[in-house]
């Protein structure tokens, strides 16, 4: 499976927990406007639709994408699940869609027909006609909002195993790091310190490691040094957090250019123990940007502050000399 392949299989399959996630929410909301008997039409456009303009109709055409149109067989029986509960959510919410169309546009005129009704009896056929279609209508919202909720119960439970499955997802690790809120609605606080603990040893203190490597890797500082800030605050005494973060802040001091400060963290690397390939590569990168940093201060005759940039390029530099004797 090629890079590529894999980081659009990835994706798809964030987007399928994005969506899915989204559409439960919407529902809840709409399932409470029904409860208390103030729900509309136009309360469910946003959620189903057959014009690819609503979140049930995208994420069934994501199912699609991931599962059947390029002829993969899902690896697991839960994935097909998934695919079919979803399949069957937004037949039924489609279904659900047009009773609320037929009592909220046809019921009125309804009424308004039966005041006026006269006696002869292709009227009386009619009006026959029309009682029994809204009653239907009525049936048919009532047994489609409780058959939609547990069809979104079961997909809530199959989503877990498909969160679990895809540890390893760095995109969709970030994204629930990032809407936390979002998962809270959907699973409550409990639940989801549960499913990160499903899915890493450590729980959420290793999706924070791992969102902050990836961030890391694609140069994002800011970001890499929120979330090893977090892990770090989970566990303090961890020497490889603590690099990455003042490594992190550094680097994003420097594209600030709040040179001082980014020397500052800089600092802080020498005497941490790591990994010796690893510290090296990332000591390196600090020697380099020490050096530019020297360059640009000289040139602005900040003298001072431009040799503690030079001291600090090399002793970075004998740091990882040393640490290159060593392994």
């Amino acid at each position: 499976m090629g890079r590529k392949y894999q980081v659009t299989h990835d994706r798809f399959k964030l987007e399928i927990v994005r969506g899915l996630l989204l559409s439960e929410v919407a529902f809840q909301e709409i399932y409470s406007k029904y409860s208390e008997g103030c729900l509309h039409f136009s309360d469910i456009g946003v959620w189903v639709d057959d014009k690819g303009k609503s979140l049930l109709y995208n994420l069934k055409e994501q199912c699609h994408a991931l599962y059947r149109d390029k002829g993969e067989k899902p690896l697991h029986n839960n994935q097909w699940l998934l695919d079919l509960v979803i399949g069957s959510i937004f037949h039924e919410a489609m279904k659900l869609r047009e009773n609320i169309y037929q009592l909220e546009v046809y019921r009125p005129r309804y009424l308004q027909y039966k005041l006026r009704v006269g006696k002869s009896n292709y009227e009386k056929d009619y009006l026959q006609l029309f009682e029994r279609i809204i009653t239907k209508a009525n049936l048919g919202v009532a047994e489609g909002m409780e058959e939609t909720r547990s069809l979104f119960q079961d997909a809530m439970a199959q989503l877990i195993d498909l969160i679990k499955e895809n540890a390893k997802n760095t995109f969709l690790v970030r994204f629930l790091l990032e809407n936390l809120t979002l998962l809270q609605k959907v699973y409550g606080t409990k639940r989801v310190k549960e499913i990160f603990n499903l899915m890493f040893k450590r729980g959420i203190l290793d999706a924070y490691e791992l969102a902050g490597q990836s961030y890391l890797q694609s140069e994002h500082y800011d970001l890499s040094s929120t979330y090893f800030l977090k892990a770090h605050k989970m566990d303090p005494r961890r020497h490889d957090l603590r690099f990455f973060l003042n490594f992190s802040l550094g680097m994003n001091d420097y594209y600030k250019n709040a040179y001082l400060e980014s020397l500052s963290y800089f600092t802080k690397l020498i005497s941490l123990k790591l990994n010796g390939k690893l510290k090296r590569e990332y000591l390196k990168k600090v020697e380099e940007v020490c050096n530019k940093i020297y360059s640009e201060l000289k040139e602005e005759k900040g003298l001072k502050a431009a040799n503690k940039a030079s001291s600090l390029a090399d002793r970075i530099r004998k740091c990882y000399d040393e640490v290159r004797r060593v392994s």
